[in-house]
């Protein structure tokens, strides 16, 4: 692909997350309607319509790219370019007004990131990054942080909506990490920690029971940020796995120790 051809997706991408996010800012002030896809898993209409802009821009561009979305499902074409899209990251945040959702497309060739646009919709940051051309935010660089002990790092974790082994297990290396650094937070939008890796706030964040819209954007920035993406277990990260652990890199052996522990 050539670089030109890769900005295009990216500016469908960016104006594809765009769209979404005006949209998401004004049904924020309106009457939502919640409906439940698990006891604790919410949708809304705002998460369907905002999948359906997304859809649109992309296929009037790209009709015969392949989809992959959290609400619709997939369209398959053969194609081996792939979108995948989390028309909103945080939905049970943005329900309940609390800040921290976002907008998520990655464009894929044969399953591996080439380009990922990330929307906060609420503060209006725009995370975006190219294959070997970096990663930005709001049009500026960014990069990953230099923090080289568990002991001086900020980390962040989510928690599946099921309450199973591996939720309980995780809740086990909440505390454990809680005690070897200074401290970790739990947003609630994976896709956001992987950004705030990728700018330095964060210096790692891990996480199972994730789907592939919750990651493809998100670690793809981190890579290009100059950060660290594996499995949990130091294997190569997948975007099917549904676990990942995502670092500054100088910190990554050492959160690895105790994950594996």
């Amino acid at each position: 692909m050539t670089k030109t051809e890769q900005e295009e997706l990216l500016n469908i991408a960016l104006e594809a997350a765009d769209k979404a996010a005006s949209f998401i800012s004004e049904q924020a002030k309106m009457t939502l309607k919640v409906d439940f896809k698990g006891t604790t898993n919410l949708v809304t209409n705002a998460d369907v319509s905002s999948e359906q802009i997304i859809m649109e821009t992309i296929c009037a561009r790209f009709p015969d790219h392949q989809i992959l979305t959290e609400e619709a499902g997939s369209i398959e074409t053969g194609s081996d370019y792939l979108w995948v899209i989390d028309p909103i990251d945080g939905t049970t945040n943005f329900v309940h007004g609390y800040p921290f959702f976002a907008v998520s497309i990655a464009v894929c060739e044969r399953e591996k990131p080439i380009v990922g646009v990330i929307n906060h919709v609420h503060f209006g940051d725009v995370y975006s990054a190219t294959a070997g051309g970096g990663a930005f935010c709001n049009g500026e660089p960014i990069a990953v942080s230099t923090t080289d002990s568990l002991k001086r790092g900020l980390l962040a974790t989510g928690f599946s909506y099921e309450h199973d082994e591996i939720w309980s297990r995780n809740m086990d290396l909440f505390k454990n990490f809680t005690n070897l650094t200074q401290g970790v937070r739990r947003a609630g939008a994976a896709s956001l920690d992987f950004c705030h890796v990728a700018r330095g706030w964060l210096d790692g964040f891990w996480e199972y029971e994730l789907n592939p819209w919750d990651m493809a954007a998100g670690a793809f920035i981190v890579q290009e940020a100059g950060g660290s993406v594996t499995k949990t277990d130091g294997s190569d990260f997948a975007l099917f796995d549904r676990e990942v652990l995502a670092s500054n890199g100088h910190i990554h052996n050492a959160m690895l120790d105790q994950l594996k522990r």
